[in-house]
């Protein structure tokens, strides 16, 4: 199996050392060994520098010679990266040591599969478990319509997908949902139900500091992506997509509304097995229910989600 190159792509800027050095640490480490990590310092000279002492010739270190962002970086490893396959990591987490032999493992028997993820444990000023509870293909590829889906710093692709795909840089928030809305087109994605990183919860995260600009962006791709039930862009279509991505508050007012617009979307859809799209918007409907605590609903629209799976599942999640 290790005859399979991984290069494994990641990107800094001023990342605190203590942080910095656990995430590079982790990936030298792993259990499986025929690796090349190839780091893009984002304009940090002095942090190239650090990096640049590290003796193992498997880190490949490139210095940006002013901040250019993440998917410009990401796109600069990928082009700089010789492995059959390409895993991402992020500068201030901790990978698991045999996430990469376990992910290598899966995509050598799963050859239909082109990009997987894992689950994770958080760590930092949060805690809990950060998991994908829809596992199947074809759910994966529903819940993309209206999410990223895949926990970024787990994934691991086969190279010929990012040859034919590459991250969109207009995307500097959101970038990782832009990508899998395209790739999920042409490629199945899966997540492997194992831990395959601890996520490090702190307060100068990028999904934290640029909020807004992450939810403009979310709301661009989910209205793109709302076209592909039916064919064709529907206001009420985008609405609901954006309610079940979180991008908009399900309330006790709109979610008869929402519930409704589901009904539509099944009855039209046009590319989705039709068993596995009520499953998985149903699902995340209820589990939104739940979250925002709207408990005086219609006996209708409660009597349509007890249909179906999921619901011990999303109760432990909450």
């Amino acid at each position: 199996m290790e005859n399979k190159k991984v290069s494994v792509i990641m990107s800094t800027y001023k990342t605190p050392d203590e942080f910095l050095e656990k995430a590079i640490n982790s990936i030298l480490n792993q259990t499986y060994k025929n690796i090349e990590f190839v780091i893009v310092c984002d304009g940090d000279k002095e942090e190239y520098n650090d990096i640049k002492k590290i003796k193992d010739n498997r880190i490949k270190v490139i210095l940006n010679k002013m901040n250019r962002g993440l998917p410009y970086s990401l796109n600069l490893a990928i082009k700089n990266s010789t492995g059959d396959y390409i895993a991402r990591m992020d500068s201030d987490d901790i990978a698991i040591n045999d996430r990469i032999e376990k992910q290598v493992e899966f995509l050598e028997k799963n050859k239909k599969v082109g990009v997987c993820g894992t689950e994770a444990l958080l760590f930092g000023a949060k805690t809990g478990k950060k998991d994908v509870y829809l596992k199947s293909i074809d759910e994966i590829k529903i819940q993309i319509l209206y999410k990223a889906t895949l926990i970024h710093p787990t994934v691991m692709a086969r190279r010929e997908v990012f040859e034919e795909f590459q991250y969109n840089e207009k995307f500097i928030c959101a970038q990782d949902f832009e990508l899998w809305s395209r790739v999920s087109e042409e490629y199945d994605i899966a997540v492997l139900p194992i831990v395959g990183l601890k996520y490090r919860m702190h307060n100068k995260q990028a999904s934290i500091e640029k909020r807004k600009e992450q939810a403009k962006l979310s709301m661009e791709i989910i209205k793109n992506n709302s076209k592909k039930i039916t064919g064709n862009y529907e206001e009420r279509i985008c609405k609901t997509l954006y309610v079940l991505g979180g991008r908009q508050k399900l309330t006790k007012e709109n979610s008869g509304e929402i519930s409704r617009n589901i009904d539509y979307i099944i009855e039209n859809n046009k590319n989705y097995p039709t068993e596995v799209l009520k499953k998985v918007l149903y699902n995340r409907f209820f589990e939104l229910i739940l979250k925002n605590k709207i408990f005086s609903l219609n006996f209708g629209i409660l009597k349509k989600c007890f249909k179906f799976y999921n619901f011990k599942d999303i109760i432990n999640k909450l």
